[in-house]
């Protein structure tokens, strides 16, 4: 009977959500233009409005960039290369890529770099690349961190190219606040393996490099957060977007919205220079931009409530651990030996090492204390110990038990012969 309710409950939430979800969606658009309702989240979404989205450089692509024409890649680029359909028939075509990690296979930077080599230009806005493109673009990259950073709240951006003078600040702000990031550039200690230059720098170090590959080029910038609405909203922001794409030939541009949101399952070998890296993505957001994701979301929920009101009423309580009973002997042992061995009273502690020595024979070997002759024999047998050196131990035995003045060396002697017998024994 409650499998029976609780499907009941489920359907009668989804059909409130599918009549009723329906009249959220009037009020987005008020939302989103609430000071409250802004996302700081560094998504690099085209069709995201909020500081950190870049609609403002899809809409340049689509309205401001002469030369230009403009197509989205909504699907992977492996299915993207794959399909003879989905690719455009033009000489010269630019794959534009903006975003915190270029997510992407072996294989689909291998398509990407065919794809570079007939004479197109891969243009890659990131902070953490493949370790496979790495590899093919830096011939000592084993050898030498691609990444070089810098701490600070903004960092300041320049060309190398002397008709670009000027420098253009950038601020990472979050609700407001300035605060503290690591702005990423690539290495001096890398070597390039293509023909490269520098373009841009981000304080002294390079963040903007263009390499010959093929007949084409691939463009890197390692910062992306200048080609968000946030920084491009400022005149030296346009500005500075602007000059950067002064480098991209007269073109086609893929502009890929998929990547940055593809799931990394382990298999696919991104750069990270940090192990505490996180993704910028969050898949519960993302979950919650989407109507029909966002209410299969609640009902998923609801219905695993209801499972665990219902079931939890007849789970039985946790039986409490009994702990078992400690064996203190061995420490009462050790207790009255350090005794013994304090007052001096050597030929007492004898004895209790001699029936400690012929409990463990009978525990380990099954060999009572009988006749000497034939108790040393057995021992030597099943040990595979010397007979002499048992009979050492044993005459030891004899002669401390009987003396009422023990030496210490007597002692230690004994005690070395017994510990020589434990190790050699089988």
């Amino acid at each position: 009977m409650k499998y029976v309710i609780m499907i009941v409950l489920v359907l009668l939430l989804g059909c409130v959500a599918y009549f009723f979800g329906e009249s959220n969606q009037d009020n987005v658009a008020i939302r989103e233009r609430t000071v409250e309702s802004i996302n700081w989240e560094k998504t690099y979404d085209s069709k995201s409005k909020h500081p950190y989205g870049t609609f403002f450089i899809r809409r340049i692509f689509d309205n401001g960039l002469e030369g230009h024409s403009v197509h989205d890649i909504n699907v992977s680029v492996q299915s993207y290369f794959d399909s003879t359909e989905m690719q455009i028939k033009l000489d010269n075509v630019t794959y534009f890529f903006v975003g915190k990690s270029l997510n992407l296979y072996n294989n689909e930077v291998d398509s990407l770099l065919r794809f570079v080599d007939k004479g197109n230009t891969m243009f890659l806005a990131a902070e953490f690349l493949p370790n496979h493109l790495l590899k093919e673009i830096f011939y000592n990259y084993n050898d030498y961190n691609y990444y070089g950073y810098t701490n600070d709240s903004s960092i300041s951006l320049s060309f190398e190219d002397s008709r670009f003078t000027g420098e253009y600040e950038i601020a990472n702000e979050v609700k407001g606040k300035s605060k503290t990031k690591r702005w990423y550039n690539i290495n001096y200690g890398i070597e390039y393996g293509f023909d490269g230059r520098t373009i841009g720098k981000a304080g002294y170090r390079p963040c903007y490099a263009e390499f010959k590959y093929g007949d084409g080029k691939i463009l890197i910038h390692t910062i992306p957060q200048v080609f968000t609405n946030r920084y491009m909203s400022s005149e030296s922001g346009k500005e500075y977007v602007e000059t950067v794409l002064s480098y991209f030939s007269s073109s086609a541009i893929l502009f890929d919205n998929y990547t940055h949101y593809a799931y990394d399952d382990g298999t696919m070998e991104i750069d990270h220079p940090e192990n505490d890296f996180s993704r910028e993505l969050n898949s519960l957001d993302f979950l919650l931009s989407n109507h029909a994701l966002r209410w299969g979301y609640f009902i998923i929920l609801a219905g695993v409530i209801l499972f665990v009101i219902f079931t939890g009423k007849r789970q039985q309580k946790i039986m409490p651990t009994v702990s078992s009973n400690d064996n203190s002997s061995l420490e009462f042992t050790e207790t009255i030996a350090r005794l013994y061995l304090k007052q001096n009273q050597h030929n007492k502690l004898i004895v209790h090492m001699e029936n400690i020595f012929k409990n463990k024979i009978k525990s380990r070997y099954y060999i009572a204390s009988s006749e000497e002759e034939v108790y040393v024999r057995r021992i030597a047998q099943k040990s595979g110990v010397e007979k002499s050196e048992i009979q050492d131990i044993l005459n030891l035995f004899k002669g401390g038990a009987n003396l009422t003045g023990v030496s210490d060396e007597y002692l230690v002697n004994l005690y070395k012969k017994l510990n020589n017998f434990y190790k050699k024994a089988k």
